[in-house]
């Protein structure tokens, strides 16, 4: 029986999303809608609030048109999720937004991070966080000093875009943000739960700019769509909700999540900062028992891939056969973006090295950078307890040879499941009364030797390593 049934809206970097769950985690419904980002030279990614609004109405209305009208009956309750670090701002009176929406890949605000590097201590004390251009913080100072003019200084709201979303969703048009995307700003006190006065001081953000902070599961308000009402009990970032897909969050999995960036968690039950600086210590859950995680971020993902595609032309797209036959691929300088944990490096430089004209052989190196990167990252939590496996999802999972690889490289089982929108299922569950949560995965690479990638990957780290430092100097 599938009893009460829940509508999840995912508005991610590609499309925005929705998908009908019952309490099995079975996907009865969903919609999609691509949305576009527009990319410019220096530092700049922007999407169009209204179009991001649209799509994930258009997403939603699609996967409830799909349901039975016995099934449509049976929902009862809405989550949201979304990218953390991407935001605006918006006139508090009316929602008109008065600026785009800056997206998390964007870097425009990369001079007021170097500025407060002395006090890079003490950001990452309070907020759990090390300051980059990415999180919103920079980004939001950069909107009040560049982009707006003509709008009284109380009446201007900003934040995480699921903050605006909340607002022009719901009938009660709330100022209002969970605590996970409000602790991804780089103004929210981990200790505190809630902005931190001495943090606005140093972005020169007001106190009034920001909402209301209220935990991931709470009555946000009603959400009112063309013949639909109802309650959004939950609000999360898209990779906190991804950890709850498979079960509750442990702390002997590695979870890994490959959309156009990469992210890489491991549980922590008390908030306590990593003793590797460089890694992010993150809010995953904002109830009354908090959970935390430690965090690694890859910019260069099924992004770098698609940037990589539009370079090298190849006639196909499949990876995992060109992964088999290619042998000694060259080294791909993986930047795309940037580079995340743990150099937090903001250029773009990417590059072949030992390059060659095989635009499968230079695909397939572009594929082994990702994986560098998350072994890179797991050498960096090497002073957590040894994670026990590693569960794998996202887009790009899908990718067998880049599974099997990491696999190889970090003597661990990957895990890889059937549900491929982890960040959905994830959020179905914390609302979902009496769910049944039974997953077998759908495949298991197991570590197998593997020199000659072993020995590229050590190339690559020297390599990568000499190449960052040349970009400093």
């Amino acid at each position: 029986m599938r009893s009460d049934l829940c509508l999840v809206m995912d508005q991610g970097s590609h499309s925005s999303r929705a998908m009908v769950f019952d309490r099995f985690g079975n996907c009865l419904s969903q919609g999609q809608v691509q949305v576009k980002t527009r990319l410019t030279q220096p530092n700049r990614a922007e999407q169009q609030p209204t179009d991001i609004l649209i799509s994930l109405k258009r997403a939603a209305l699609e996967a409830v048109s799909k349901l039975t009208r016995e099934d449509r009956a049976k929902l009862r309750t809405a989550a949201l999720t979304t990218q953390r670090s991407s935001v605006l701002c918006w006139d508090a009176d009316d929602g008109k937004p008065l600026t785009p929406i800056i997206s998390w890949q964007d870097r425009r605000g990369f001079h007021y991070i170097d500025d407060l590097m002395p006090l890079a201590s003490m950001v990452r004390q309070l907020t759990g966080l090390y300051p980059n251009a990415h999180l919103p913080a920079s980004k939001l100072r950069w909107c009040l000093e560049h982009m707006i003019f003509n709008t009284a200084k109380h009446r201007i709201r900003g934040g995480p875009v699921a903050s605006w979303l909340i607002k022009q969703l719901l009938h009660e048009q709330p100022d209002l943000i969970d605590g996970v995307s409000a602790a991804r700003t780089m103004l929210f006190s981990l200790k505190d739960r809630d902005w931190h006065p001495e943090l606005l001081d140093l972005f020169q953000l007001p106190d009034s700019l920001l909402p209301k902070v209220r935990p991931s599961k709470y009555n946000f308000g009603t959400l009112k769509l063309p013949g639909l009402s109802l309650p959004l009990n939950y609000v999360s970032g898209d990779q906190a909700a991804a950890l709850f897909a498979f079960g509750d969050p442990s702390q002997d999995n590695l979870y890994i999540n490959l959309g156009s960036g990469g992210f890489m968690n491991r549980v922590l039950t008390e908030r306590g900062l990593h003793p590797q600086e460089r890694i992010l210590h993150h809010l995953i859950h904002s109830d009354k028992q908090p959970l935390y995680s430690a965090e690694a971020t890859i910019n260069g993902a099924a992004n770098a891939l698609d940037w990589a595609f539009n370079i090298c032309r190849p006639e196909t797209r499949d990876i995992d056969s060109w992964g088999e036959k290619c042998t000694d691929p060259p080294l791909f300088m993986n930047m795309v973006g940037g580079v995340g944990s743990p150099y937090w490096q903001s250029l773009d430089r990417s590059c072949w090295i030992n390059d060659c004209d095989d635009p499968e052989a230079r695909m397939v190196a572009v594929m082994e950078s990702i994986v560098f990167l998350i072994c890179r990252n797991i050498m960096a939590m090497s002073a957590l307890p040894p994670a026990k496996q590693i569960i794998i999802g996202g887009g790009i999972s899908q990718l067998n040879s880049l599974c099997q690889r990491v696999a190889d490289l970090s003597g661990l089982p990957v895990l890889r499941y059937e549900q491929h929108e982890i960040t959905s299922l994830g959020a179905a569950w914390q609302v979902l009364p009496n769910s049944v949560r039974d997953f077998v995965p759908e495949k298991t690479f197991t570590p197998q030797d593997n020199s000659p990638l072993a020995l590229r990957y050590q190339s690559w780290l020297n390599t990568f390593n000499e190449y960052l430092d040349s970009l400093e100097g």
